[in-house]
């Protein structure tokens, strides 16, 4: 392991070295970044996806959901994993690390050579904090079976089904593990936006992440072949001091390579906003399989960060004073429409170039309404859209009271109470009725008056024979 550590670091000085000659246009010029589009300039990662942290905005995707190696990254859900299983009192406590987790290095000629910490088998005074940092930092694979060993129970395959439970948990449907460490496997594999959904999570969930992730050196405990200790480093070239890569804002996250996988990096940064960027697949040889010396995962990222932090604002859509639209309203008292405004203000990340007349707003309203309205009352919707694609529904609202006028109610109702088949069958009967107390009261007059002038023709003749 001693001599696996010592070509490792020599491999990494000459790496440096190579990358500290090489001149690139985001390290010679900084304006010529703040130009760079990924959507027309050179991405060199296979699959790409960018969040804003703060908003949940993707400000930039590419080949998000295709299947891709993740080498070391894998690392990530071991890292959780291993958080989630232990409490802060138990990062100090002493781990097993028996030969078992070294076997996989020595038996399988596709895992040979690993990145490692130079932790030895059998070694007694490592713990659990020791084995964070070193999966994380250096990005070692002895701590990776480690930890699988020791919170599996003994059990690294135990471990692993609890590494596929977290992804399925966490929404993360493109993604299998068959180890913890990420050498390359045909059936280890994930996504862009998998891994962005597991670093997330390792983010919200635990502050120890952030912390161990954001570091660049740690101090290991002595074993047999350093009996003085010795330090680990971060292989986050966007954290190393004097890197041509080196970026004030990043705060972490974890490398991956294998010829396999590419190169590989999930980074998070901070300036004004938080980001998490997944960058898999960059190209690591080049046609005649020589290898680059330029590490095109950093610049992808340095690139995005660059653009996202120089392109993007928080900026107000819409604003809930807006005039949107009006509805009639039927038997208002002072009013005969009403004004609909947003519900409330909608606030975005959006493209600094982005004019008012590029966002589109399309709604729907009531065609009337009946008095009384009242301020706040939903009468519309209204779907906001940028580029074709809608980024919110809000609903629209009255912008004032409505009274209702008694009268026009009244008359309405009367109406309303005229239409109704109740009514006109109760008019009919009324007519009816009316027509045939007048018909009855007509012969019943008739009548009368027949008898009236009989009884006056019986008086007038009973008086002429007196």
């Amino acid at each position: 392991m001693k001599k696996i550590l010592r070509f490792a670091s020599a491999l990494l000085c000459g790496a440096m070295l190579l990358c500290s000659l090489s001149v690139t246009a985001f390290a010679e010029n900084d304006d010529e970044v703040y130009d760079f589009d990924p959507n027309t300039d050179k991405i060199y990662s296979e699959a790409v996806y960018m969040v804003n942290t703060d908003t949940g905005d993707v400000v930039f995707k590419k080949n998000e959901s295709k299947k891709m190696y993740p080498a070391s990254t894998t690392k990530i859900m071991t890292c959780i994993i291993a958080l989630e299983h232990l409490s802060e009192g138990a990062l100090s406590k002493k781990v097993e690390v028996p030969y078992d987790c070294f076997n996989d290095f020595y038996e399988d000629p596709n895992y040979s050579d690993p990145s490692n910490a130079a932790i030895e088998p059998l070694q007694d005074n490592l713990t659990y904090k020791d084995c964070l940092y070193a999966l994380m930092l250096p990005s070692a694979c002895e701590a990776a079976n480690i930890l699988a060993y020791n919170i599996g129970g003994g059990s690294i395959t135990k471990f692993i089904g609890m590494m596929n439970e977290k992804a399925k948990e966490l929404g993360c449907t493109g993604t299998n593990f068959v180890n913890a460490h990420g050498l390359h496997n045909d059936n280890n594999y994930t996504t862009a936006e998998d891994l962005y959904k597991m670093t997330k999570y390792a983010y919200d969930k635990f502050p120890l992440f952030k912390k161990i992730t954001s570091t660049y050196e740690y101090e290991m405990p002595k074993n047999d072949a350093n009996p003085s200790g010795y330090s680990i480093y971060s292989t986050i070239s966007l954290l190393r001091p004097g890197s041509v890569y080196e970026y004030e804002y990043a705060y972490g996250t974890k490398t991956g390579t294998t010829d396999e996988a590419g190169r590989c990096l999930v980074s998070a940064a901070k300036n004004q906003y938080n980001y998490i960027l997944v960058t898999l697949g960059a190209p690591v040889k080049d046609k005649n399989g020589e290898y680059y010396d330029d590490w095109y995962s950093m610049i992808d990222a340095l690139n995005l960060y660059k653009w996202a932090f120089t392109n993007f604002e928080m900026t107000t859509v819409v604003n809930k004073d807006e005039q949107i639209t009006e509805v009639k309203v039927e038997m208002g008292e002072s009013a005969t429409h009403v004004i609909l405004t947003p519900e409330s203000d909608y606030t975005a990340l959006m493209p600094k170039s982005v004019k008012e007349s590029g966002v589109q707003k399309v709604f729907k309203a009531y065609e009337s309404v009946q008095a009384p309205v009242k301020k706040g009352d939903i009468l519309g919707v209204m779907d906001v859209k940028f580029k074709g694609e809608t980024i919110t529904t809000m609903n629209l609202v009255a912008n004032n009271n409505v009274a209702r006028s008694d009268v026009e109610y009244y008359i309405e109702k009367a109406k309303d109470e005229f239409d109704k088949p109740w009514f006109k069958v109760s008019a009919v009967g009324i007519v009816v009725l009316l027509i045939c107390f007048i018909v009855t009261r007509t012969i019943e007059n008739s009548k009368r008056r027949k008898l009236a002038s009989k009884e006056k023709r019986r008086f007038e003749s009973y008086a002429k024979r007196r």
